[in-house]
């Protein structure tokens, strides 16, 4: 059987295996690691995007930054006890 061939019949129920697991489509079974890398990244980056609280967080800490609501570092340490 051909690659194609093969490429075709398992087409079909691609939808029903990507529901429980990733995969990346290449050409050949070729490609470099590099998309592997992309891929994990954009999951993580979308995982933190849809936490609400931490965008809130987040949103929050560069109003206050852009405010000029900073704490210095040496302030820092100190409340720390370091």
């Amino acid at each position: 059987m051909s690659q194609d061939t093969e490429a075709q019949q398992q087409l079909p129920d691609l939808p029903n295996k990507l529901v429980s697991e990733s995969a990346i489509i290449t050409k050949d079974g070729t490609g470099d690691d590099s998309y592997e890398l992309r891929f994990e990244s954009l999951l993580e980056t979308m995982e933190i995007l849809s936490d609400r609280e931490l965008m809130a967080q987040l949103q929050e800490g560069i109003r206050q930054a852009d405010a000029g609501e900073t704490i210095s570092l040496e302030a820092v340490k100190a409340k720390l006890g370091f």
